[in-house]
């Protein structure tokens, strides 16, 4: 790596369930995401990116962090980072910059303990983005959390009843975020420097893009279409074609708004000094594996491995084909930034992830398919193998391990079944989200709307 001077801005761009192979920087194939491209063009790109959780609350936790979710505890099972490790954003803090948190992800709040580093944050929650309703939160949170799965099948389902008796809205709010941004960076003093966090969830389901990106991309009825993760249990024949059509609308829509924060910074006059980190949290599946959507049930390629590249005004475009986990980026963007030195040995030999067991929407999981997707989940790369396991509330455990170039299924050697089963053997249990102490407190409405729109319970 070069060396670079700073201070230098932030973007800091995560595109929320995107997946690699709809961007033209990983996919030649690909004619719908040409701002993306462009910034690729020029970025250093990471070809082997993966991420330490397939959802994005312990996901982030991760990249801000440094640490995998066995580690900083934020997972299924405590659905909240409750600030006891440090995150990057702080060295941004420390050394005199603006930070600013602009998302309407539900899991990136106060609410969620996600924000409490930033100056700013814009979540779009208004009346309900005050300290009582994040304390209630907060609370009500850790006492659901504590309940067992009967419980928590209980009243998952029924929230979910009484939501769309009320009729949510499920926007992604991306025209507000974005505006948002631009709003940010118009205001923003020139000699300041910044840290702006952006989540753009339209890449995550429901889709809901402008009519001209349905029609671009051949989407008509969309009655058949898998919005919500339940839909993978109650819908009886979704349209996977259809899905995947209107998946690439979305993106489509988001490269545009993309486009629209990039002529931002060039009219503000900051785009020569500001670093642009463009990420996804995760991927998404879209009918793999007989019919698997979404993200909380897999840890399938599509879902793990993520976006990544950096457009740096120091550095010329280059291309990464090196095994690199998002954790890293708790290091490498304060170096991009000019705060910190480079990070030793920024690749990986190894790359790790996994998750609880689910919780949101298992109310609507059939009972003779319980035991296939209510699983605990890790997987390991290495040596060009992915290896996958997976364990029922049981204890039984199945691997799967699979030659990353060509897919195909291979002998799972000890070495590395040794390696995954070390993940847990070394992992502090309490961390990770045993029952935690628990609060009577009714849940804020609107953050459990919120949930709702975005797929969750």
């Amino acid at each position: 790596m070069t060396e670079i001077t700073g201070p230098k801005n932030v973007v800091f761009l995560v595109l929320d369930s995107l997946r690699k192979d709809r961007l033209s920087a990983y996919n030649d194939d690909i004619e719908f995401t040409a701002n993306l491209g462009a910034l690729a063009d020029d970025a250093v790109v990471f070809d082997d990116a993966v991420t330490q959780a397939p959802w994005t609350l312990p996901s982030h936790a991760s990249m801000f962090t440094g640490r995998y979710p066995w580690e900083h505890g934020t997972t299924h099972a405590r659905s909240y980072f409750d600030g006891s490790h440090e995150t990057f954003i702080s060295e941004f803090a420390d050394a005199g910059y603006d930070t600013a948190a602009i998302t309407s992800n539900i899991w990136i709040t106060p609410h969620k303990g996600m924000t409490d580093d930033f100056d700013f944050v814009e979540n779009f929650l208004g009346t309900a983005d005050n300290t009582i309703s994040q304390r209630l939160s907060k609370l009500s949170t850790k006492l659901y959390d504590s309940l067992g799965t009967l419980p928590k099948r209980v009243i998952g389902r029924q929230l979910d009843r009484a939501f769309r008796l009320f009729g949510v809205d499920d926007s992604c709010k991306s025209e507000e975020t974005v505006a948002a941004v631009e709003s940010y960076l118009d205001a923003q003093p020139a000699d300041d420097p910044f840290f702006c966090y952006v989540n753009l969830m339209e890449p995550h389901e429901p889709y809901h893009p402008p009519a001209e990106y349905l029609d671009t991309h051949g989407v008509g009825d969309t009655a058949d279409i898998p919005q919500r993760q339940k839909d993978l249990f109650t819908m009886d024949d979704p349209d996977f074609d259809a899905l995947r059509r209107i998946y690439n609308a979305s993106v489509d829509y988001t490269d545009d708004l993309v486009g629209r924060i990039t002529d931002s910074l060039a009219a503000n006059g900051v785009a020569d000094d500001t670093v642009v980190v463009v990420l996804s949290d995760h991927g998404q599946a879209l009918g793999e594996d007989d019919g698997l959507f979404g993200h909380q049930f897999t840890t399938i390629d599509p879902v793990i491995e993520t976006v990544l590249f950096v457009d740096h005004p120091d550095l010329a475009g280059t291309r990464h084909d090196q095994l690199f986990e998002l954790r890293r980026l708790h290091e490498l963007v304060p170096y991009y930034a000019g705060l910190a030195p480079e990070p030793d040995e920024i690749f990986a030999d190894t790359a790790r992830g996994g998750c609880q067991f689910p919780e949101n929407f298992t109310g609507f999981i059939p009972s003779d398919a319980w035991d296939e997707y209510y699983r605990k989940h890790r997987y390991l790369i290495r040596d060009g193998i992915t290896v996958r396991k997976s364990v029922s509330e049981h204890g039984d455990a199945r691997y799967q391990a699979l030659d990353r170039e060509t897919g195909a299924a291979v002998a799972l050697p000890d070495t590395l079944r040794a390696a995954i089963d070390d993940i847990d053997a070394g992992a502090d249990s309490t961390a990770e989200g045993g029952p935690p102490d628990a609060a009577a407190s009714e849940a804020d409405e609107e953050i459990q709307q919120r949930l709702e729109a975005l797929g969750y319970r």
